[in-house]
């Protein structure tokens, strides 16, 4: 097992060799079929050196990444055999976020941060020290990565402009090296860039390795000739199997050479590579079983040599412990920076909690009281406005949150993956900033329409009573957005379907159909609406349980069975069933990505 040693008292054993034996992977298609996306590759990656996965599509890069990552593990359907070990030492998943890094293909950054607000993010919480130092570290790698001069630019996308294709790539390095890993594994860092800008990435990654002493790992798919001469070591694969693996530059040129494939004068090394492992070319595809054998005769055996003289050595455990309720804090004030900073949507809620307070004190204005003499068509008017006040609070706050998973969920697991915090912190910080506007617009749609309506007024207990009521509903509502935010991964399914699903809740809030009056078989049904208890409350606070003054008795003819705490009691039970849920599927969602 691996050791655990405090990484203070082993200093000098900070350099970390990568080892790897007889990996396969294979998986189950969908229709039943085996395939072996890797089959038996061993090799090595050492510490000061800048190693190079390389392949054309389908041929196992990113998977051999995953592998050496802890990000692959054997499943019911998938299996995976073979030796992984970092400085002879076995490591899970957890081991290898305390020694390495992993940068994914796809920058994964917050549009509303800036630069240097991403990796203070990130060093809070996986670097230890004073606050002081901590910002010292962030501006060394800021200097480090030539980030200078947009370090304080937002990072951007679709609601902000931000920074280039090429300073995105650096910060999300940048954001795995604030804490100082001695391995880092990157999956096509020059994916989507220009030639100079790619040329750039992989000499800082180059300049960090040979530098440092630290071991990188990267796939790349088609190289420069410049980018080709930075790699110290190179590993071709094919079809899931090595063809070579050793040095770089001539090294590679005079081993194919010998096997009896020539690089045509003046040719570029890189081209002519990706050029000879293409399996589009069926002459390429015949000339496999010939890189398979020279491999397996002239350089596997030195591959297992240069395994077996890696030296036993304490790995360089290290792990920055922050408390739950730090890790709260910190999610909590990043997403309120997130809804300071997209002004429009702040504005646009607090517009529609204004109109839609106006629009429903001017539809429903002065509806007749206990002392107007009021008709029954009077008291259905009341109770329809109360009903429909409901529906609109709850959905205005689904409506919101239902975007707050999707949209953060590449960013949530990319962050937890790498052990920035856990989903807890991350869930209960999120559900905390969405409760401000929970509470502050339905505070305002309710102030604004309350006496426009006519509502109940005798005595202040009665608006503050409606307005807990529409705060617990607009929370219910935001419970219910994260319930289907969390349970679809597709934006466009969840935002589709949520709506739709609310609609039996709505015909069993007793308003449609009186609670006494549903077929045994369904009546359970109302039990799980929340717009049952939230119209429930509100139509007892309105009607003072016996409605005097009115034609007819409006509590006796809903026929309402609980009491207005009661009804609280559910409404709170709703909410806290759907938050508990949606955190479950939060879970799930986190271990069928992993």
């Amino acid at each position: 097992m691996i050791q655990t040693k405090n990484i203070d008292i082993i200093q000098e054993n900070r350099h970390v060799d990568i080892t790897f034996k007889n990996i396969t992977y294979t998986v189950t298609l969908k229709d039943g079929s085996k395939k072996d996306l890797l089959r038996g590759v061993s090799g090595i990656c050492k510490s000061g050196e800048v190693t190079a996965i390389l392949g054309s599509s389908g041929a196992g890069k990113t998977t051999l990444l995953n592998v050496l990552s802890q990000r692959i593990s054997n499943t019911r359907k998938n299996h995976l055999s073979g030796e992984i070990h970092a400085n002879n030492n076995q490591y899970d998943a957890d081991q290898f976020s305390q020694f390495a890094s992993y940068v994914m293909q796809d920058d994964v950054l917050l549009e509303t941060m800036t630069v240097k607000e991403c990796l203070t993010f990130a060093a809070n919480l996986r670097t230890s020290g004073t606050p002081l130092q901590k910002e010292e570290k962030v501006l060394e790698i800021i200097r480090s990565l030539h980030l200078e001069k947009c370090q304080n630019t937002f990072v951007g996308g679709q609601f902000i402009k931000g920074i280039s294709g090429g300073e995105r790539k650096r910060t999300s390095i940048g954001y795995e090296l604030i804490s100082d890993p001695s391995c880092i594994f990157l999956d096509e860092p020059t994916s989507g860039l220009d030639s100079f800008t790619a040329y750039r990435i992989i000499h800082l990654l180059s300049d960090f390795s040979h530098n440092k002493k630290k071991t990188v790992v990267f796939t790349i798919h088609s190289p420069s000739s410049d980018i080709w001469n930075l790699f110290d070591n190179i590993m071709l694969l094919v079809e899931g199997r090595f063809i070579y693996q050793g040095k770089g530059k001539q090294n590679i040129l005079q081993y194919f050479s010998s096997i009896g494939f020539n690089c045509p004068k003046y040719s570029n090394p890189a081209d002519y590579m990706m050029q000879i492992m293409h399996s589009s070319k069926q002459e390429n595809v015949q000339n496999y079983p010939l890189y398979f054998e020279g491999y397996d005769k002239k350089l596997q055996p030195i591959v297992n040599y240069r395994i077996s003289e890696t030296n036993q050595g304490l790995l360089p455990l290290k792990s920055a412990k922050t408390s739950f309720f730090y890790q709260v804090m910190l999610i909590a004030k990043r997403q309120i920076k997130i809804i300071q900073r997209i002004r429009i949507l702040s504005k646009a809620r607090m517009a529609q909690s204004i109109i839609l307070g106006v629009f429903l004190g001017l539809v429903f204005l002065r509806i007749p009281g206990p002392t107007d003499n009021p008709t029954i068509r009077d008291v259905n008017d009341k109770n329809g406005i109360l009903l429909f006040f409901s529906v609109a609070i709850y959905m205005m706050q689904l409506q919101f949150c239902i975007l707050t998973f999707p949209i953060q969920r590449a960013v949530f697991l990319r962050e937890e993956n790498a052990k920035f915090y856990t989903a807890g912190p991350y869930f209960v910080g999120q559900f905390i900033v969405d409760m401000i506007p929970a509470i502050v617009f339905p505070t305002i749609t309710s102030l604004v329409s309350y006496w426009m309506i006519g509502l109940n007024d005798d005595n202040a207990g009665k608006v503050f009573f409606f307005i807990f009521i529409a705060i617990l509903t607009s929370i219910s509502g935001q419970a219910y957005g994260y319930l289907a935010g969390t349970a679809f991964s597709d934006v466009n399914v969840a935002v589709s379907l949520a709506p739709v699903l609310i609609k039996p809740f709505i015909l069993f809030a007793g308003l449609l159909k009186n609670t006494g009056d549903y077929a045994s078989w369904i009546s359970w049904f109302q039990y799980l609406s929340p717009f049952k208890y939230s119209f429930t409350a509100l139509c007892l606070n309105e009607y003072n349980y016996d409605g005097p003054g009115y034609p007819q008795d409006p509590v006796h003819q809903l026929d309402f069975n609980m009491s207005k705490w009661q009804a609280v009691g559910g409404l709170i039970g709703c909410f806290s069933i759907c938050t508990f849920v949606s955190f479950l599927f939060l879970l799930i969602m986190k271990k069928r990505v992993q």
